[in-house]
């Protein structure tokens, strides 16, 4: 049974863990635990199962609209449908906050996350132009209105 709660700062080496062998560019244990202890308009969200953190994602509320800062899935467990949870989780604490708008960029080549997010709604608005590195890639703006 996974169960779906707020981040603690307990939670930061596991999610570390996650981040590293998920983007080229990871977020430092030091960025999360600023995020979780200093940013109000963060949220952040695991998806644990008997205390081991499978999945996370991340939410900055900016002026009543949310925009998704991560989504990631533990290696070995990808393809169990934890990344729709997660992303579901993210949203419905959006959602008690009153945000009715999300938003993310998603790397073009990543086919599987695109259609994720089209699955829960979100439309591509456009391109940002060489957003990341490691590899330099465009990626898609994606917008979720409820």
């Amino acid at each position: 049974m996974y169960l779906a709660r707020r981040m603690t700062l307990d939670d930061v080496e596991q999610v570390h863990s996650i981040e590293q062998n998920t983007f080229s560019t990871p977020w430092s244990k030091e960025s999360l635990e600023k995020e979780l202890t200093s940013n109000t308009q963060a949220i952040y969200m695991v998806l644990e199962e008997k205390n081991e953190i499978l999945a996370y994602s991340g939410l900055w509320n900016i002026v009543s609209e949310g925009h998704i800062t991560n989504i990631a899935v533990k290696k070995d467990k990808r393809g169990l449908g934890l990344g729709e949870k997660v992303t579901k989780a993210i949203l419905n604490e959006g959602n008690k906050l009153g945000i009715k708008s999300f938003t993310l960029e998603v790397r073009k080549s990543n086919i599987v996350a695109i259609r994720l997010y089209t699955k829960l709604g979100f439309t591509v608005a456009g391109i940002r132009k060489n957003f990341y590195d490691s590899p330099k890639e465009d990626a898609y703006i994606m917008w979720k209105l409820d």
